[in-house]
């Protein structure tokens, strides 16, 4: 038993170790490609002064990214693993693997991100209702958004976003290199879009996600506010009737959510707000008629 022990403990450790290097990895290259692009489109003086005003925010974004690369990334990981497997054994595969390898790999990549990005608007859109957004609000948290906001992400916002993203394109059939390309693409594209640069894409908007397109679905106390859910293509937020980019987006961004400004205390605050409705709403079942704001 203590050699078993042992064992889970020492893989867990290097899942974690095999984690956090990646991670690590990942950071550094997006922090030179967007710090660089940052230089060339606002000058030196700008791109210095904005990298000033959002450190604040900066730091609570890496100490959530650390916490994510050791402790949340292997625990996501382990059930994607999981959830992939259950595809499989379970027959919910609706399309062979291997129809995908009679197609062109570039085409197959696009209708892996179009498809992701398709199944993905929805998910996000569950994220914004009344029961996930508590979780969904740390990611909005961020007032001075940067490409770094994209690793502002609850533990249980992470679980359900890779578990639901990846779960599909597994039932889907595609082949595991084009899941990781989706993600990839998914990744780096999503911290473009989070990156302060005023681009609308002008008629290209029309089909794409732009940095403002989704600057505005972080906007706080906006009409705007519960728009633009897609991360690449933008035709899906027109088809469905989210589209929102009424020009440049400098109003306030964040929540009125008072969701703290510590790691521990945006971790916590999902947990205290549920929590606090499950007593509030057995306080109505027991005392009397419910109150329509819990209902």
């Amino acid at each position: 038993m203590t050699e078993f022990l042992s064992e889970k403990i020492v893989s867990i450790a290097l899942t974690s170790a095999r984690s956090f290097l990646a991670a690590t990895a990942l950071l550094f290259v997006s922090a030179f490609l967007f710090c660089g692009l940052a230089v060339l489109i606002k000058g030196k003086k700008k791109a210095m002064k904005a990298a000033r005003l959002a450190a604040r925010e900066s730091r609570l974004n890496l100490w959530i990214y650390v916490a994510d690369a050791l402790l949340v990334a292997p625990i996501v990981t382990l059930f994607v693993t999981l959830v992939q497997g259950a595809v499989h054994q379970l027959s919910f595969v609706h399309v062979a693997e291997s129809g995908w390898a009679k197609a062109p790999g570039s085409l197959t990549l696009l209708a892996v991100v179009f498809t992701g990005d398709f199944w993905s608007y929805w998910r996000h859109r569950l994220l914004h209702t009344p029961l996930l957004w508590p979780a969904h609000a740390i990611h909005h948290s961020d007032t001075e958004m940067t490409w770094f906001t994209l690793t502002r992400m609850h533990p249980i916002d992470r679980l359900l976003t890779g578990v639901i993203d990846i779960g599909l394109l597994a039932a889907l059939g595609f082949p595991a290199w084009a899941i990781v390309a989706n993600e990839l693409v998914r990744h780096y594209y999503g911290e473009f879009i989070h990156a302060d640069f005023p681009w609308t894409y002008g008629p290209l908007g029309r089909v794409l996600v732009s940095p403002v397109m989704h600057r505005w679905h972080h906007a706080r106390d906006v009409d705007g506010a519960g728009s633009n859910f897609a991360t690449v293509f933008s035709v899906f937020d027109q088809m469905f009737g989210t589209y929102y980019v009424p020009g440049l987006c400098t109003v306030p961004l964040g929540v009125t959510d008072l969701v703290g400004t510590t790691l521990i205390t945006q971790f916590r605050f999902p947990i205290v707000v549920w929590t606090r409705r499950y007593k509030q709403r057995s306080v109505i079942r027991t005392s009397g008629p419910r109150d329509p704001e819990y209902v």
